[in-house]
């Protein structure tokens, strides 16, 4: 041991400068990570060019060949050399431009570091030229002297034989199915960032993906369709919010359309592939409490920052991006896409396809909050106070529509009179979910609207909306804090403490009182009524976690948010609970003014439509 040891000591003490083709190679090791890697760069540089038409042809997984052709403006015969040079770009040079990168790709290593493991030959014809010119190299920094060549504006890269010269990085391929599949979820990622741009995907001669431009509404919408599936298009809600110079826009699946993994997720920052968990996490928390436990909500979001706010220069793959202000950007985020999948029944013109559009104007330095829709109970429901003693030692008292409890024959003689008049005098058609027709079993709703028939799981539907209302009323009297008759110690590891430092004021805000105990623990002496009973150290603990990465916590909420939730449960109107066609109505007019109504506090849908066409088809009618 001491002998290899010794070995090593001495081959350690020679320094050297590499070999220009060695450099290039440790580089590659940071750009190429398999065929994939190098199909990225490629089309990042297509992008770039300004290209509207892209063909991409695959061989063998890409391992035999890669080719990425485009109609771009192409490079100049004297600046073929400098396009495969290490360090070179057109994209950058000044400092200046380094702070505000506006383009796919700028390190200048690409071409460089891809040649130096694979076999390469660049053809471009420069817009305005009179010819094409080409040349290749074999993976040593050698390259042949430009030649002139047929070739249409535009420029064409193909990468043959890609790790032949690094056996070490070529036994970690997978199989060529494999690698395909990478690639084949990149382009499909390119072809959604860009829906201005024609493509081309072709895999050992045979198509296997082509979408043409989209210039339109009707276009974009049949290209979303091939790309992310119609169940996806007819379930998804579009979104375009702005404040200040910051916009987001694009698709939010509903929340009933969901997903075992997160498969269906996609995020661009000012048009470039990100993987970015404060962003993930944000468009998490804004599905909270509408999901169902344990499933991935499906989004197709166009975050567009300025420039000098957002650095891509983070990673050599560009994978990652940091932003000046990343609090602002997360809040906004969340609260965005919140607005979008909470938005109650009544507003949206169509739950199943609505497009939301607002023009919010958000105060200086802070995204809009969600609009909050009144808690008090709709003008046809009667009303009772939940005892405060089901609330433990809190001071909540939450308002539940009558028809939770025995109807009162003065009340339903005045509501009655008041749905005959709405029927009658409905401004602008139909409401939403319409008119209840009849009551299945004491379970189901049966209404009539513009569409067809819409039918209603009621207790699922009235358990929602008595859990908004316990939630807006927890948040105006929130939150009330319990002394600890015995201290809680949590232990911490030091950059814990740390994190708890600097976030006190967070902490105090969310009703949590402490104070160091220790260089590596906490004494809280008060906590949120609601939560006494909880598991403090792990609940301090995954706060923690939750501050360091986005300097922002929802477990607090969720935590009370949980017990809220089992309180409507149980406080909700129960199955085999006959209602009259007035309380049946009441149920079907709070669900329309009900923030997240379209599912119950589990995630399970309230409520389906079925339209005119769907129940002609039930029948065979017209066939």
């Amino acid at each position: 041991m001491s002998q290899l040891f010794n070995t090593h000591t001495e081959k350690s003490l020679d320094i050297a400068l590499l070999p220009s083709h060695l450099a290039d190679q440790i580089a590659a090791g940071e750009v190429v990570e398999r065929p994939a890697s190098v199909v990225k760069e490629l089309l990042e540089n297509a992008l770039d060019s300004g290209a509207t038409q892209i063909d991409i042809q695959i061989e063998e997984g890409g391992e035999k060949l890669i080719s990425v052709t485009d109609n771009g403006a192409g490079i100049r015969q004297s600046q073929l050399m400098l396009a495969v040079s290490r360090h070179a770009t057109s994209k950058i040079h000044t400092v200046q431009d380094l702070a505000a990168v506006s383009t796919l790709g700028f390190r200048g290593e690409a071409l460089a570091s891809i040649s130096s493991v694979s076999r390469l030959t660049l053809t471009s014809k420069f817009q305005g030229e009179n010819a094409a010119w080409q040349l290749s190299g074999e993976g040593e920094g050698r390259w042949s002297d430009p030649s002139p060549t047929a070739h249409p504006q535009g420029t064409q890269v193909e990468v043959k034989d890609l790790f032949f010269n690094t056996p070490a990085r070529k036994k970690f391929l997978r199989a060529a199915r494999t690698e395909f599949m990478h690639i084949d979820q990149l382009v499909k990622r390119v072809m959604l960032s860009r829906p201005e741009i024609s493509m081309k995907l072709v895999h050992n001669q045979k198509v296997v993906r082509q979408v043409h431009a989209a210039h339109d509404e009707a276009a974009l919408k049949q290209r979303l369709k091939q790309l992310m599936g119609t169940p996806f298009v007819d379930q998804s809600l579009e979104l375009n919010f702005e404040a200040q110079d910051i916009q987001l826009s694009g698709w939010v699946g509903q929340a009933t359309f969901n997903r075992s993994q997160t498969d269906m997720q996609y995020l661009f920052v000012n048009g470039r592939i990100v993987r970015d968990r404060l962003l993930s996490y944000a468009v998490k928390q804004a599905y909270a409490d509408v999901l169902y436990h344990g499933r991935h909500p499906a989004y197709l979001l166009f975050l567009e920052i300025p420039h000098d706010l957002v650095d891509v220069n983070v990673h050599p793959a560009k994978y990652e991006v940091r932003f000046a202000n990343g609090r602002w950007v997360y809040d906004f985020l969340r609260r965005s896409v919140r607005e979008a999948v909470t938005k109650p029944v009544g507003i949206a013109s169509n739950q199943h396809n609505a497009a939301l559009n607002p023009s919010n104007n958000f105060p200086s330095g802070h995204p809009v909050e969600s609009n909050r829709l009144s808690s008090q109970a709709s003008q046809s429901a009667m009303q009772f106070q939940v005892p405060s003693s089901s609330m433990g030692r809190t001071s909540i008292s939450e308002s539940v529509p009558f028809y939770a409890m025995e109807p009162d024959n003065q009340a339903l003689a005045s509501i009655k009179n008041h749905f005959h008049s709405e029927e009658g005098n409905q401004q602008g058609g139909t409401p939403t979910l319409g008119y209840a027709k009849a009551q299945i079993h004491g379970v189901f709703i049966l209404a009539e609207n513009e569409k067809g028939l819409v039918l209603v799981d009621m207790h699922a539907a009235h358990e929602r909306i008595v859990y908004e209302r316990m939630k807006h009323q927890w948040q105006q009297d929130r939150l009330i804090s319990q002394p600890l008759l015995v201290p809680i110690v949590v232990s911490l590891e030091s950059s814990q403490v740390q994190v708890w430092e600097t976030y006190q004021d967070e902490f105090q805000k969310l009703g949590f009182d402490a104070e160091a105990f220790g260089p590596e623990q906490l004494k809280f002496t008060m906590v949120p009524s609601l939560l006494a009973k909880s598991d403090i150290p792990r609940l301090i603990n995954d706060m923690i976690a939750d501050l360091a990465v986005a300097g922002h916590t929802q477990l607090v909420d969720e935590k009370i948010n949980a017990i809220l939730s089992t309180m409507a449960c149980h406080g909700s109107v129960r199955a085999n609970r006959y209602l009259t066609l007035d309380e049946m109505n009441a149920l079907l007019r709070d669900m329309e003014a009900t923030e997240s109504s379209a599912q119950c506090n589990h995630g399970r849908p309230t409520w389906v439509q079925l339209s005119m066409e769907q129940l002609d088809g039930l029948f065979m009618r017209g066939q």
